[in-house]
């Protein structure tokens, strides 16, 4: 092994320095590589070959396994009793073993990805290795029922709850269960973004499949086609929530999907939202209006169910009848009348808001347009005294209206009855514990300089921002409280387009065409998304590269 035979030399192990020039000098005195930045996955397997306690006793912890070599990393590659365990690992198990030298502030955060699964990791396979070695040939037959016990087995259960409580822990809106290379694999959505947490056992994988299904009421036995279904989850802390889940038939067997709806992050609050200045003017102006619609639009998952709650809270007031209509039902809401659609009994989003028109409806939310007759149901309400909210999938605000009438409306119908189009899309926040100031070139200063330059000054103000400051961005550096992301938490950008007189003439005579809609938009002031993911970037919020992700073109591109 690396690290035998040299020099003792002092190791920072106590109020550690975080100097990488001085962690790669000790590096090459004791004649070992060194780990300066936490590998983006460690499969499961691969961390279990060293025990929690044990990596966490020795300040050893196992991140990559090639073929026959273990890569480990060691705070103090010189510790003798750590050596020792390592050698006898290595005769064990008949691999060799490369030594890396880490700092101690990366090896607690690698020591995370343990998260406490190894035990209910191990207890499941140790479970089903018994149920195997048990059964016979003759007792096949029974297989099937004695499935069924092994899914709900205690081991399983618990390692389900395990994940589904390090999901809630981790602010995950999403976990994916998926089949992958003979094994499974555990990752989850935060803040809009993949992560992988867990690879286990191709027979730990199907039974957790099976145990999800169990809670669900989704048929175990049905793997052909795809199935929905929902239940509900209390850590030991008190904590709930619901989880919907769709399992989705792949080549090598089941994918679950769980959604998180966890009802304490909805918020209610459009200024954590994101929404200031004109745009949360014009907002919350027009939803207090008595008829009309008002739309969201925006691709999948950029938070516009969320804004409508946040609205319907809003005017969420014992004098108000609010039915809505959604494909799912996210979040259950005291004191709103909420129905699920059910295609497959014909009742659609059409069929619903007949029926929920006679329902004497004050306030009406329709989760989507997806076709002409549901469009055309949303204009006759809002013509008949309603207002309604609903969603589109459009890239901006501007393209709404010209889609609206592609589907079949008439031009004037749609100008009498829009309040207001707005489009959003989620960043992700800074974490406040390592934000620190970014630095632009030249280049990049000029053009971002050039679209601040154009907002109107009351609309900077809004932001807590002036005209002429300097240009100053952050980003964050990566700490234990953001999983070294350097994000926690996402905040959403607007653009907002208004249907005021003039737009409404724009609707109606020059038949929604893009070109005029737009030109009308940007006289009216409308802040583009671009720009308003600038001025929340300024304030700190984000970085420019969130903004430059989720919007079109360039900003940080050094190319005039």
């Amino acid at each position: 092994m690396a690290g035998e035979g040299v020099q003792k030399i002092q190791i920072q192990k106590e109020n550690e320095v975080d100097d990488q020039s001085t962690l790669i000098a000790q590096a090459k005195l004791l004649g070992v590589p060194v780990l300066l930045d936490e590998p983006k996955e460690i499969i499961k397997s691969t961390l279990l070959i060293i025990p929690e306690d044990t990596a966490k006793k020795y300040e050893m912890v196992p991140f990559l396994k090639e073929e026959d070599t273990l890569s480990v990393a060691m705070v103090d590659p010189q510790e003798s009793e750590a050596l020792n365990v390592l050698r006898f690992l290595a005769e064990k198990e008949h691999i060799k073993i490369e030594i890396s030298l880490v700092s101690k502030k990366l090896f607690s955060q690698i020591m995370k990805r343990y998260a406490g699964t190894d035990i209910a990791l191990k207890e499941a396979i140790f479970s089903l290795k018994n149920d195997s070695d048990e059964a016979s040939e003759k007792d096949q037959a029974r297989k099937k029922d004695k499935d069924t016990e092994v899914f709900q087995d205690a081991p399983i259960a618990k390692l389900v709850a395990v994940i589904v409580k390090h999901a809630m822990e981790g602010r995950a809106s999403d976990i994916h269960i998926e089949p992958i290379e003979g094994s499974f694999r555990v990752r989850f959505r935060v803040d809009g973004i993949l992560r992988s947490q867990l690879v286990f056992p191709i027979e730990i994988g199907r039974a957790v499949i099976s145990r999800i299904k169990i809670l669900a009421n989704l048929k175990i036995d049905e793997k052909r086609k795809p199935q929905d279904g929902r239940f509900r989850f209390e850590s030991e802390d008190g904590d709930i929530v619901d989880l919907r889940v769709s399992s989705l038939p792949v080549i090598d067997g089941e994918k679950i999907v769980m959604r998180v709806l966890d009802k304490s992050a909805n918020s209610t609050d459009v200024e954590q939202l994101g929404l200031w200045g004109r745009n949360r003017a014009i907002l919350e102006r027009r939803i207090r209006e008595p008829f009309g619609v008002v739309l969201m639009t925006g691709p999948t998952g950029s938070g516009k169910t969320t804004t409508l709650y946040a609205f319907l809270q809003i005017l969420n007031k014992e004098e108000r009848n609010i039915v809505t209509l959604e494909d799912p039902v996210e979040y259950y809401v005291e004191g709103i009348n909420q129905s699920q659609i059910k295609p497959e009994i014909g009742y659609t989003f059409a069929s619903g808001l007949r029926s929920i028109l006679r329902q004497d409806p004050n306030v009406i939310m329709v989760g989507e347009i997806r076709d002409t007759e549901t469009a055309e149901l949303v204009i006759h309400a809002a013509l008949t005294g309603h207002l309604v909210f609903s969603t589109l999938h459009t890239n901006d605000a501007i393209g709404a209206i010209p889609r609206l009438i592609d589907m079949g409306l008439e031009p004037f119908l749609l100008a009498s009855s829009l309040q207001v189009v707005a489009a959003q899309r989620l960043v992700r926040r800074i974490c406040d514990h390592c934000r620190e100031e970014y630095p632009l070139t030249p280049v990049q200063s000029k053009r971002i300089q050039g679209l601040f330059d154009v907002i109107a000054p009351a609309e900077k103000e809004a932001y807590g921002l002036q005209s002429g400051q300097k240009m100053i961005f952050f980003k964050g550096k990566g700490c234990d409280k953001c999983g070294q992301s350097g994000y926690v938490g996402r905040v959403a950008i607007y653009e907002v387009v208004e249907v005021d007189e003039k737009m409404r003439a724009v609707i109606s005579d020059k038949k929604g065409n893009e070109g005029e809609v737009k030109k009308s938009a940007i006289e009216q002031g409308m802040l583009s998304m671009k720009q308003g993911g600038i001025l929340i970037a300024l304030k700190g919020m984000t970085t420019l590269s969130e903004v430059e992700r989720v919007t079109e073109g360039k900003i940080l591109v050094d190319e005039e």
